[in-house]
Parts: structure tokens; C-alpha cells; sequence
């Protein structure tokens, strides 16, 4: 069984790989199933053992990624202790600069949008049921708050991405966790206390 399973994730592994390589040519929608077994050396068969669609192959890849995140975090006791915003600051810039110039890539490519909705309802579905083992909100007020945390700050890094927010991923960060942990009456307090990020 064991060998079984790491057959598997070497082979998927494999078609991932070939996915990004071919990504970096060309445009995800213009990728062909055709493509990704001859870059990954497999037959179509094999492909379809693993995978639906080309589609699938990054939405598993980004649920996986998102959900060992989510872990990362978990280990760090984010999650249990009192919430430290410099521990989620110091994750996100950590994520980001490993993964920079992919996230680049995604975040340019209107066709991949679906990227960013599976990492974002992946962190909604976790966070959620963390959050919920530490609060005496009803589950659908709890995932209001939680959907909304995570899509302002997945549109805040995908704008930075894009290079719509002329700051440093730092100051960015630092930013985010601020707002996600004083709120939205946090921009009007701090408008006089700290410099904007375009002054920097």
C-alpha cells in the first residue's frame, strides 16, 4: 500500500511539474492534456487516473498548498494561543517570497482565477472549523467573517502581485494583519498615527 501511494503522489507530482513548466510558456487555457503527458514522459491514461481535466491538476495542487499553510500555522499554535498577529505577518511574507514568481504568474493570468477561488475557499472551509472550536458565534456568522478576512486579504496580495500596490511585502503584510486584527475603523485611527504606504 505504502509503495502504491508513493507511486502515486511521484506520478502526480510529475504531471504537476509538467503543468508549471508549460505554464511558464504559455497561457493556462491554451494547455492541452496532450501537452502535460508528453512533458510528464505518461500516457493519457495515466493522466485520467489522476485527473478530470487540466483544470484539476491546479486546483489540487492549490488545496494542498493552502491546506499546509494552514498547517504551518497550526504548528506555530496561531490557531490556539492568543492570536499573534507577527506570527501570521512573518507565514504570509514567508509564503509569498517562497513562492514569488509563481504567484506573479497566477495573479496576471486572468484564465487562472479559479486559483485564487480554490485557495480561497479552501482557507474558508479550515478556518472555519478551527475558528469555530474557539467561538460562540453561529457557524454562518462565523464563516461571514472568516470569508471576508480571507477575500480582502487575497485581494490585497493579488493587487501587490500585480504590482498595484507600489509598497514592499513587508509593509503590505504588516498592513493586512493590522486591519485583520483591529478592523476596518483601524484605517481611520491609524490615518494620523502612521505613514501611508506611498510615502515609503
Amino acid at each position: 500500500m505504502i509503495s502504491v501511494d508513493r507511486r502515486v503522489r511521484k506520478t502526480k507530482k510529475a504531471i504537476q511539474d509538467a503543468y508549471f513548466r508549460l505554464l511558464a510558456q504559455k497561457r493556462s487555457e491554451k494547455i492541452t492534456v496532450a501537452e502535460i503527458t508528453r512533458e510528464a514522459d505518461i500516457d493519457r491514461k495515466t493522466f485520467y487516473l489522476h485527473y478530470d481535466s487540466v483544470q484539476d491538476v491546479i486546483r489540487e495542487y492549490t488545496e494542498a498548498k493552502t491546506r499546509e499553510i494552514l498547517k504551518r500555522l497550526t504548528m506555530k499554535s496561531f490557531f490556539t494561543l492568543r492570536f499573534d498577529k507577527e506570527i501570521f505577518a512573518r507565514e504570509a511574507i514567508s509564503l509569498v517570497s517562497e513562492n514569488l514568481s509563481f504567484l506573479k504568474m497566477v495573479a496576471g493570468s486572468p484564465d487562472l482565477d479559479f486559483f485564487w477561488e480554490t485557495a480561497q475557499d479552501t482557507s474558508v472551509e479550515v478556518l472555519t472549523e478551527i475558528y469555530a472550536r474557539h467561538s460562540s458565534l453561529p457557524i454562518a456568522d462565523l464563516r461571514i467573517q472568516v470569508r471576508f478576512f480571507v477575500g480582502g486579504a487575497a485581494a490585497a496580495y493579488r493587487d501587490w502581485l500585480k504590482g498595484s500596490i507600489p509598497c514592499s511585502l513587508e509593509q503590505l503584510s504588516e498592513r493586512v494583519t493590522g486591519i485583520a486584527f483591529t478592523g476596518v475603523q483601524s484605517i481611520l485611527r491609524g490615518s494620523d498615527e502612521e505613514p501611508s504606504l506611498s510615502s515609503h
